[in-house]
């Protein structure tokens, strides 16, 4: 399995990719992670500073690291950085001397297409490319580092990823809209799988356990609204702040957002500068004190930028799903989030921008607690039918049979 994130680093891809790497070893499966060294903002306070193995074994999951230069706020290195990652694994899966059955890689940074090219090349072992996002699409809807200025890039980036689609071994996506989107440009529609991200359910009792982080912030007597995520211009987080100073009248409701990224800074220039007194903002946070966020909330937000047209699907879902979240989504009504959150009938749909809807829909929630308790029971109904590991690794398995 390839994933530029795993543990301890901190974050979606790290927890999903952990989480079916167990599910596998569960299976008997001997597993390898080829991922790179943690990056200190990707990593709690504890572990900053902290000296790791390159090589680890972590529940039975063999661990091998790849150290290479990195830098979160820049764009023309992160962009850099995906161009040389494919390599620098390449590179070291050829020291390990291993040879594997199939490799599973997560996608982003796109060009991971060439690795699995290249170790198809190298020892023939046949890839899955599990695209968790869709590049360079989602650069564009957002212009990211001003990349709708940049015509070439666009093109390169075009050229990889319809190259990846049209030459993979076999392609997963998470959602139905996926599907479409890649074989528009290219793949063959029988190499191509939806597959959720899971979690173990077994797991969830335990991820349930902690329930303390209002009386810790004390603010016990207080309705809790959170986000926790990335902050990055593709989440669209300043509608969460717009709704904030909107309801700072409200004395018992407080807006908690958990998480680190580029917009990070602007976002605390904004409370600081506008006095948003109900709303903290707080740094990613250790598995076990994010899933205490969530059990703690009343209601959780997802949110995404409202030029965001690709179809994808925050990571969250799965665990806010898990653990009975009721969701407010603040997405655009006719993307695939939008559809997602009203198949599973587990959260409110609000456009970005429409602050006093978002302010209408928190009201609502907030004044009904049975219609929380509905959208929760419903979402974890979706999740045990859909997004639990031990049916998706049976998928996974007809997948890895078949190449």
């Amino acid at each position: 399995m390839v994933v530029a994130y795993f543990q301890p680093e901190i974050g979606s891809a790290a927890h999903v990719y952990h989480d079916l790497a167990k599910a596998f070893i569960k299976k008997g499966y001997d597993v390898h992670i080829l991922t790179s060294y943690p990056r200190e903002f990707n990593l709690d306070k504890k572990d900053k500073g902290r000296e790791f193995p390159f090589e680890e074994t972590i529940d039975k999951i063999k661990v091998h690291r790849v150290k290479h230069f990195s830098v979160r706020d820049l764009e023309i290195f992160r962009g850099l950085e995906h161009f040389y990652l494919p390599f620098q694994y390449y590179w070291h899966y050829k020291r390990l001397g291993i040879k594997c059955d199939v490799c599973l890689i997560y996608i982003p940074p796109l060009p991971f297409y060439y690795f699995a090219k290249l170790l198809k090349r190298y020892d023939q072992t046949p890839s899955v490319l599990n695209y968790q996002d869709f590049h360079p699409q989602e650069l564009i809807d957002v212009n990211y580092g001003g990349i709708k200025n940049n015509p070439i890039m666009i093109k390169i980036l075009e050229y990889i990823e319809r190259k990846s689609y049209k030459n993979a071994d076999y392609i997963t996506v998470l959602s139905n809209g996926g599907i479409k989107y890649v074989v528009d440009k290219g793949a063959e529609i029988n190499k191509v799988t939806h597959i959720y991200n899971g979690i173990n359910i077994s797991d969830i009792p335990i991820l349930k356990t902690k329930k303390d982080f209002k009386i810790k912030e004390v603010i016990n007597h207080k309705f809790l609204i959170t986000y926790a995520g990335i902050l990055s211009p593709f989440q669209g987080i300043d509608n969460i702040l717009d709704v904030a100073k909107e309801l700072k009248e409200y004395n018992d409701i407080i807006f908690y957002i958990a998480g680190n990224g580029m917009a990070k800074e602007e976002l605390e220039n904004r409370i600081k500068n506008e006095n948003i007194s109900n709303l903290k903002l707080i740094p990613f946070q250790p598995r076990e004190e994010y899933y205490n966020i969530i059990n703690s909330s009343d209601i959780s937000i997802v949110s995404l930028d409202k030029r965001m047209k690709a179809p994808c699907l925050p990571g969250k879902l799965t665990n806010l799903l898990a653990m009975e979240q009721p969701i407010i989504g603040i997405v655009s009504d006719e993307i695939e989030t939008a559809k997602f959150l009203k198949k599973a009938e587990c959260g409110i749909v609000v456009e970005p921008g429409n602050i006093n809807g978002l302010k209408n829909a928190i009201l609502k929630l907030k004044d009904d607690s049975i219609l929380r308790r509905g959208l929760g029971k419903n979402g974890r109904q979706f999740f045990e039918k859909n997004m639990e590991l031990k049916n998706i690794i049976k998928i996974y398995e007809g997948i890895f049979n078949g190449i």
